[in-house]
């Protein structure tokens, strides 16, 4: 026979922390007269404990005499009861379970409370005699559904006893998330007008993940054995969720184990969160011995075990847990232990919060453990930071080039976020250029190296590089562009600064140079006229020098020649409409088409004999001039605008000055 025993035994966070402070109260106070306030807890063993150390139970406070010491239960109490016990002179002790604690707090707050829970039970008497306003209690889908429905102008906020049957509860929360707003109204999936509730998720994790495994155990298992109170409300669920799947038993101790296990193959135990540990143990020996389990003493540690199911959290720890509920403001984190886990919900970006559900596995670094309420803090930000430094810390040790946000431009450098971590880059080492302009840099992703990383307690500081790894990736470029390049190569490149003489341009690593002629077909008196910095251009390689490492490129496109349009425009003969340019003594230089300028002589000026080219043209006039030579490979012109003009013109100018003068 096989034996299968559940990882959560025994006591509970709530029910360790209330035995610990009840004995260890009563080691310090041996001569004054002690009463708890109903059952510590619901167990025989621990009552007749009590007993012995002349601890009586009462359920009237009237019982208690004045002076005495009274321990408030578990389960807790109204605030009524506390104020009535001070009234009569008696001090007490507060034992109530931090999830019970919570429930109170919430009745006190809630005009109109709904308790999904045993009305019966100590615990839900004590919520419901602190309930602000009215209250309704309900015990199954179906009296939720006929309550909401009664009257939709109410409203409620809906908690649950800790104890619940966690797959009801969960039927119930969906119920209530189902609804539809319409016309301003509330309909329930069958079209009721319903009331609106707030759902607060309050059932204890301990009975919870209890109540999980011992499902997930009978669905494996030909027998169960639940070990706990009959009075434990916990542990009567765990008992019912078990005979759902299989055979199983409920006994409160080794007198009341069957003795026809042996004809099970595989067994599954459980216990109450109420369970003392010797009960256990007293349980799982009988076991072995009696009914031949296969199982030995050395087989399961119990002290181990039931240390397990308490685990502590400590500041400083890692720890790993499942997401309970995903609120607002927190996110809650079941640790498995005595401790629920708190994440603030501002840790979380929109889109992991968004994503996040129920059941995820998350983990965090404690930072703040209050053992009073059962509650640690944890943060996802501090174990991210963390983990981010460990992560630099390889990536220096490996020379790894890491990718990071650029968060703030500070005086001296950049502030950039690498795995949730600052890292420093001073200026120098920002750029590959000194004196390069840092503001357009924030926002931005940039590459780096850690080059310097120093861990002193709370002061860490760590300087990047993303010089080394840009002044890399161009020695890289160069390389592959010196290895490849040719002359009429063309490459797309970046403008990086301009010259009187002309642009220097980013081939991929290496600048070359345009002059200013090679800018443009048409004179430019600057390259500011044809591109600017930062401009993607597509440049050809004219020459470079292996040696001296400088390239020559031109921007001109070959197409756009004008000397190769010429001839599809113009030829000698043509009659051309030309613009003046510059007057020099010997002629002018006018445009022919952009690009291309010619040259009118003097003596090609007029028909008549002209002392000054200025007598005749002034720059900008636009004029008839007829094309009389076109050498193209010494790209020149000769233009004349004596043969363009008409032939009484010519004629009139034929005239010698004297014949003018007799005519006048």
């Amino acid at each position: 026979m096989e034996l299968i025993v559940s990882k959560h035994l025994g006591y509970c966070f709530g029910v360790n922390r209330a035995i610990e402070t009840l004995f260890s109260t009563i080691e310090k106070n041996p001569d004054r007269k002690c009463y708890t306030y109903g059952p510590i807890i619901h167990n025989k063993r621990i009552t007749q404990q009590l007993a012995q150390r002349n601890v009586a139970v009462i359920d009237d406070i009237s019982l208690a005499e004045p002076g005495s010491l009274v321990f408030i239960r578990t389960h807790g109490v109204a605030e009524s009861v506390l104020r009535a016990l001070s009234e009569r002179g008696v001090e007490y002790v507060d034992l109530t379970c931090p999830y019970v604690k919570k429930i109170h707090t919430i009745a006190k707050s809630a005009e109109r409370l709904l308790m999904v829970g045993d009305v019966r039970h100590p615990e839900v008497i004590g919520i419901l005699g602190d309930a602000k306003g009215e209250y309704r209690a309900v015990t199954s889908l179906e009296e939720l559904r006929a309550l909401l429905r009664e009257d939709p102008a109410l409203s409620y906020t809906m908690v649950a006893q800790t104890t619940f049957n966690m797959e009801l509860w969960l039927a119930m929360k969906a119920y209530v998330e189902s609804f539809l707003e319409s016309d301003g109204r509330l309909t329930d999936s069958e079209g009721y007008p319903v009331s609106p509730v707030r759902v607060c998720d309050t059932i204890c994790h301990s009975t919870s993940d209890r109540q999980k495994e011992v499902e997930e155990m009978a669905k494996v298992c030909d027998y169960i054995v639940v070990i706990g109170d009959k009075h434990s409300s916990n542990t009567k669920k765990l008992y019912e969720i078990a005979k759902n799947h299989c055979s199983a038993c409920y006994i409160e101790d080794v007198t009341e184990l069957p003795n026809f296990l042996s004809r099970y193959k595989k067994i599954g135990l459980s216990t109450g969160a109420s369970t003392p540990g010797c009960t256990i143990e007293e349980v799982i020996n009988n076991m072995i011995n009696e009914n031949n389990v296969n199982l030995t003493e050395e087989d399961i540690d119990f002290a181990a075990a039931l240390e397990a199911s308490l685990q502590v959290a400590r500041v400083g720890q890692r720890v790993n847990g499942t997401v309970g509920v995903v609120g607002t403001n927190e996110v809650q984190v079941e640790l498995g232990g005595k401790h629920t886990g708190f994440i603030p919900a501002s840790e979380f970006s929109e889109e992991e919060l968004a994503a996040l559900k129920a059941g995820d596995e998350v983990e965090a670094f404690v930072m703040k453990v209050n053992d009073v309420e059962g509650t640690v803090l944890l943060s996802k930000k501090k174990l991210d930071s963390i983990k981010g430094f460990e992560k630099l810390e390889a990536a220096k040790d490996n020379n790894e080039i890491l990718t990071g946000k650029v968060a703030e431009v500070v005086k001296g450098g950049l502030v950039v976020f690498v795995n949730s971590v600052r890292v420093f880059v001073p200026a120098s080492l920002a750029s590959l250029r000194k004196d390069t302009d840092l503001e357009p840099m924030k926002d931005q992703e940039v590459r780096l190296r850690i080059i310097e990383l120093e861990n002193a307690g709370r002061r860490k500081r760590i300087i990047g590089s993303i010089r080394s790894v840009l002044k890399e990736e161009k020695d890289a470029a160069q390389a592959q562009v010196w290895d490849s390049i040719e002359v009429g190569k063309k490459y797309i490149g970046t403008v990086k600064s301009l010259a009187s003489f002309g642009a220097f341009v980013d081939i991929g690593g290496v600048d070359g140079l345009v002059h200013i002629t090679d800018l443009a077909w048409t004179k430019i008196k600057h390259p500011s006229e044809i591109v600017k910095e930062g401009d993607s251009i597509e440049v050809e390689v004219k020459a470079f020098d292996a040696e001296t490492r400088k390239i020559s490129l031109t921007f001109k496109k070959a197409n756009e020649d004008p000397w190769a349009l010429l001839p599809e425009k113009y030829e000698v003969g043509d009659i051309a409409p030309v613009t003046v340019l510059k007057l020099m003594p010997y002629g002018a230089f006018v445009s022919v088409i952009p690009g291309i300028d010619g040259l009118v002589h003097i003596s090609q000026l007029a028909n008549r004999h002209v002392e000054k080219v200025g007598d005749v043209l002034k720059v900008g006039d636009v004029v008839n001039a007829k094309i009389i030579e076109i050498n193209y490979e010494t790209k020149k012109i000769s233009l004349s605008i004596k043969a363009a003009l008409p032939e009484d013109a010519a004629e009139a100018d034929d005239q010698p000055a004297e014949d003018a003068a007799d005519e006048e």
